[in-house]
């Protein structure tokens, strides 16, 4: 597996998460001017803020990954904490974010593209929220981690001489849960080269749709197998 190439597995919720922070910000500056004391709404506008850190996680992410500054993420979270804590709307209102720094995170983020069969994106930071006043007295805390996980696994049976017919496997998660690739694009080493195997006649590929695929093809190689995420 080429380092850094799985990253972009991410790219497609870059304009998901930003409209959708735009929107959550939105609904939040909504709220302003349609709350005054209805409490019956401060579960919904609390929740509002962890998805706003969740959305804010994620598009940070996405811009790290392709190659953006790890600050991006601390940047990102120092403009949701001047927003949401210049909200009144419950009384007085502050929240505090601390990005990951132990180990294997540096910044909040963690990008390990480096290991042989398996890849990881992955960004965490921790929230202290504290609102008063207005009958209200609330120190809430919460963490959100986003983490896109990328497994390969190859395979060959000799078929003699530098005849062989491969199997790889590959499987992707996000935040513990199987996820569907936008694409693949798989690449075996071949004469010291990186070679598409989609032309061969013996190519099959199979997706399982629970973020499982199985690619099969037989070629004359003598290196071991590689992958490009795509």
């Amino acid at each position: 597996m080429r380092r850094g190439r799985g990253q972009i597995l991410v790219v497609a919720a870059l304009g998901i998460a930003l409209v959708i922070i735009s929107t959550q910000a939105y609904v939040l500056e909504l709220n302003r001017t349609t709350v005054s004391s209805d409490y019956g709404c401060f579960s919904d506008h609390v929740l509002g803020i962890e998805q706003g850190a969740g959305h804010v996680i994620c598009a940070s992410l996405v811009n790290v990954s392709l190659g953006g500054a790890s600050s991006v993420l601390m940047d990102n979270l120092d403009r949701w904490e001047a927003f949401v804590s210049g909200d009144h709307t419950f009384g007085w209102c502050d929240l505090n974010a601390t990005p990951a720094s132990q180990p294997p995170y540096t910044e909040g983020i963690r990008l390990d593209w480096g290991t042989e069969g398996e890849g990881v994106s992955s960004a965490c930071a921790e929230f202290t929220l504290n609102m008063s006043g207005r009958g209200l007295d609330v120190d809430h805390q919460f963490t959100v981690n986003t983490t896109t996980l990328l497994s390969v696994a190859g395979s060959y049976v000799d078929l003699g001489g530098d005849a062989k017919a491969l199997t790889v496997m590959v499987e992707l998660q996000v935040d513990g849960g199987w996820a569907l690739a936008g694409s693949i694009t798989l690449e075996y080493m071949k004469s010291a080269a990186w070679t598409d195997p989609t032309g061969l006649g013996s190519y099959q590929e199979q997706d399982y749709g629970n973020g499982t695929y199985i690619y099969t093809f037989t070629d004359d190689v003598l290196e071991t197998v590689g992958m490009d995420g795509g």
